[in-house]
């Protein structure tokens, strides 16, 4: 996969911010692993098919200090290094990038660059995907539709709830999520169907995982023009080095 312009571009925000306030810190330890289902979401009843829990997912979490980031990853790993070590690393590697995005995320925390960097757990998912409902449906009005990229079930249902049925659409990149039909949406194809799901919504709901898995510069050419708001830790602090649209309730 060829290097992701937008993680080119948060990687430069980053240098020049250290560069500019905080150059002491490149010699700093980061140290990251992987979180087991219990300690990245704990039990999120009524909710069985996260992708956390079938195991399609794990959360790699960097500390940093005082401070703790995670990203979403199909490749968990560990890493150790320094903050200008993790600066260094090879984008174009999966791996690599949750290594990159989970350190930002810590460091950011850390810096005050943003917030919400660890996932919420437990009841929280249930409580996220409702309150999303609501804010979507009070800012989109009665006709207002909403292109959901990347399956997670809370929000979806929140939506559904919030919005009806008729009014959500999703997509997924995994096969075994395509064409199922949940909260009576069927679940679109990721690659296929993203140009026809673009089309018909008014506004996108994208995961901040299409950050880890190098998706995100072409959802953000397919939805150009439309309203994109993420959602998610992953793209937690990198959303605020951007400026890009974040609602992430429920999140520490």
């Amino acid at each position: 996969m060829s290097r992701p312009k937008t993680l080119d571009r948060i990687a430069a925000v980053v240098r020049e911010r250290l560069e500019r306030d905080s150059t002491g810190l490149l010699n700093e330890p980061l140290a990251i692993g992987s979180l087991d289902v219990g300690q990245a979401i704990g039990d999120p009843a009524p909710f069985t098919d996260f992708a956390l829990q079938r195991g399609e997912e794990r959360l790699v979490e960097a500390r940093f200090l005082n401070a703790r980031g995670q990203a979403f990853t199909s490749f968990p790993s560990a890493w150790k290094g320094t903050l200008g070590e993790l600066l260094d690393l090879p984008l174009e590697e999966d791996c690599s990038r949750a290594f990159f995005i989970a350190g930002v995320n810590a460091v950011g925390r850390y810096l005050g660059w943003g917030g919400k960097t660890v996932h919420c757990k437990d009841a929280s998912p249930k409580l996220c995907g409702e309150k999303m409902g609501a804010r979507l449906s009070d800012e989109l009005g009665a006709r207002g539709r909403v292109a959901i990229v990347g399956y997670q079930p809370a929000i979806l249902k929140g939506l559904t709830g919030a919005l009806g049925p008729e009014r959500v659409c999703v997509t997924d990149l995994n096969p075994e999520n395509i064409g199922r039909s949940v909260c009576g949406v069927t679940v679109l194809d990721g690659e296929k169907d993203l140009e026809r799901a673009a089309a018909w919504c008014d506004a996108a709901l994208v995961t901040g995982s299409t950050l880890s898995n190098g998706t995100i510069d072409a959802l953000l050419d397919a939805f150009s023009g439309k309203r994109i708001v993420f959602f998610g830790t992953t793209i937690a602090v990198p959303a605020e080095l951007l400026g890009f649209e974040r609602l992430c309730f429920e999140a520490e």
